[in-house]
């Protein structure tokens, strides 16, 4: 059987806890080579984004008038969940 694809999801909110629409989502490290590629947060603040492999991963969200966000975590394989805060 084969490992799932390591899917990370997860939610843009500003620094009050209201989400984010049309934030940029995207690696700044990862355990192999990665596209310079961004997911848009939808509407609600939602992102999903599919890496490569499992292992450790620093991703940031950035949006207009805002302070980035940024988190290293570690992914698993199949769906992860990630909770990013913008700053004012």
């Amino acid at each position: 059987m084969a490992t799932p694809t390591p899917v990370v999801a997860g939610v843009v909110r500003d620094d009050d806890g209201h989400p984010v629409a049309a934030a940029r989502v995207y690696v700044v490290d990862a355990p192999v080579p990665v596209p310079d590629i961004a997911a848009l947060s939808g509407p609600d603040g939602t992102f999903s984004v599919g890496l490569p492999v499992a292992g450790r991963y620093t991703m940031e969200a950035a949006a207009e008038g805002r302070a980035p966000a940024r988190a290293t975590f570690e992914v698993v394989p199949g769906h992860n969940w990630l909770d990013l805060r913008l700053g004012g």
